[in-house]
């Protein structure tokens, strides 16, 4: 996959937040099932990733992506946190739908620069790139 074997050391340096998947269904699948809110906080640690929804601080749902999970998982602060609108970030995910071609498999590189940045998407499909924010 290019997507993923395109890196230079300056990428980590920019970003407090970098990880990939060859395969991004297995995501968009467990973000799904903990989809009952429009929003959603992430929490990032060397650990993995942990996103939380909840209603009204009496009903929550977290998940949590081992940074085993990913391809490449590289977080150059102690801990990251932002939050993202969870309803928009599946539709970026399923941006291309599912594929008629068996084994082709949608890319996923995501990025964070810090606080007031937005969350960077880079997917790939059979040589088509497209980038979310």
């Amino acid at each position: 996959m290019p997507l993923l074997t395109q890196y230079n050391e300056e990428e980590y340096e920019q970003y407090c937040l970098v990880a990939s998947l060859d395969n991004v269904r297995n995501l968009s699948t467990v973000l799904k099932a903990i989809h009952f809110r429009e929003h959603a906080t992430c929490f990032a640690t060397k650990n993995g990733i942990k996103v939380t929804v909840e209603n009204a601080k009496c009903v929550q749902a977290n998940a949590f992506i081992q940074a085993d999970v990913f391809q490449e998982f590289v977080i150059q602060e102690e801990s990251v946190t932002f939050r993202i609108n969870l309803t928009i970030l599946l539709d970026c995910l399923s941006i291309f739908g599912s594929s008629p071609t068996p084994g082709t498999l949608t890319a996923l590189r995501m990025c964070y620069q810090g606080y007031g940045h937005p969350l960077m998407l880079f997917l790939e499909e059979g040589g088509v790139v497209t980038v979310c924010k």
